[in-house]
């Protein structure tokens, strides 16, 4: 067994594939293996992996499969390792290279099941430190999620920027061809840390790609409603690990919260007719009317407007894209009504 597994999921990532590869292998801490998942890639990335093989020779493993998401090939890596601690990294990201020393460490000598970090976001030549500004959590220091349940929502349910140890991820697998899979996940393994280290500087450095953020951004997202599997799925893995009780709240707070992100997503697509959003956003909001009832009295959800101006000021304009006749359906039609106004 590896002190650490690192899982790297690869799709089409020639490009950074190899800074990737090589700020793993070089990590000052050695007993680490690297789990590769090729994720059908037409480019040349599997060439690639493969002469990265031989440079790395017995650190690297690489698994080739059809496509299906990063969800998918993360759940291969998961069940292909063998390390005592889990990390995550995306293909085309990567890591200080004592970082994965420093964590391990960290997480021993406070005995914790978790540990966290800052991302650094890096845009062509430039690079900031992506604080969650909403946390209220500042400095290094061990956090009882037990004491302070909110943190499970405040926190960010990516993954870049987690130790995990392997016992808290356990039988969770992410949701397959689904995206936002991180969400259905990340929550329920920080409320299962119990303690968890918050390091309080960048320990991922996280590229973004303008190009396609800018279109996942401002154009239609079909599979919208993979939101919805998602924070339902929340609610499912927390029963699954006996959560879901103590954590009621906190699971409502993430399903209020990241349903209205995504109605915040579709308000501002260019793409998209304006008759058209309303039926989205007026089902999606329907969605959330079935299921709490007294969601606009939500704390979280005012905290946030409180920290983020532009969400404040599209929820301020949210009334404008509300049509009754869609929102005040059942759950089933709302669904149906999402999926005709994409064809």
């Amino acid at each position: 067994m590896s002190k650490v597994s690192v899982i790297v999921p690869v799709y089409n990532a020639e490009k950074y594939l190899e800074k990737c590869i090589s700020s793993i292998a070089n990590q000052t801490l050695k007993d680490i293996e690297i789990i590769a998942v090729n994720d059908g890639s037409t480019d040349s990335s599997l060439d690639l992996l493969d002469k990265l093989s031989s440079k790395y020779k017995g650190k690297l493993k690489i698994f080739n499969k059809e496509n299906g998401g990063a969800g998918s090939a993360r759940n291969i890596g998961i069940e292909n390792s063998s390390g005592e601690f889990i990390k995550f990294v995306d293909a085309d990201d990567y890591l200080k290279l004592d970082i994965l020393e420093r964590m391990y460490t960290i997480a021993k000598e406070n005995n914790v099941s978790l540990v966290r970090g800052n991302y650094q976001t890096i845009i062509g030549p430039f690079k900031m430190e992506d604080k969650c500004s909403w946390s209220n959590i500042l400095g290094n220091q061990i956090i009882d999620v037990r004491e302070n349940k909110d943190y499970i929502v405040t926190e960010t349910s990516g993954i870049g920027n987690k130790l995990i140890k392997r016992d808290l991820i356990g039988n969770l697998r992410f949701p397959e061809k689904t995206k936002w899979e991180d969400l259905a996940i990340m929550p329920v393994v920080v409320a299962s840390s119990k303690e968890l280290f918050h390091m309080d500087e960048p320990i991922y450095n996280y590229r973004v790609n303008m190009n396609t953020t800018i279109k996942d951004f401002i154009n239609k997202i079909p599979n919208i409603l993979d939101i919805i599997k998602c924070v339902e799925s929340i609610e499912e893995n927390m029963k699954k690990m006996g959560l879901s009780e103590e954590y009621k709240k906190q699971i409502e707070d993430l399903y209020i919260l990241h349903t209205l992100f995504r109605v915040e997503n579709a308000m501002l697509w260019v793409n998209f007719p304006r008759s058209k959003k309303e039926i989205v956003i007026s089902s999606l909001i329907g969605i959330l009317d079935a299921k709490y009832p007294n969601w606009q009295e939500n704390k979280i959800v005012e905290r946030y407007r409180n920290n983020n101006g532009l969400f404040n000021f599209d929820m301020e304009r949210l009334p404008k894209f509300i049509k009754n006749e869609y929102r005040n359906v059942d759950r089933d039609r709302a669904v149906e009504n999402i999926g005709k106004s994409f064809k």
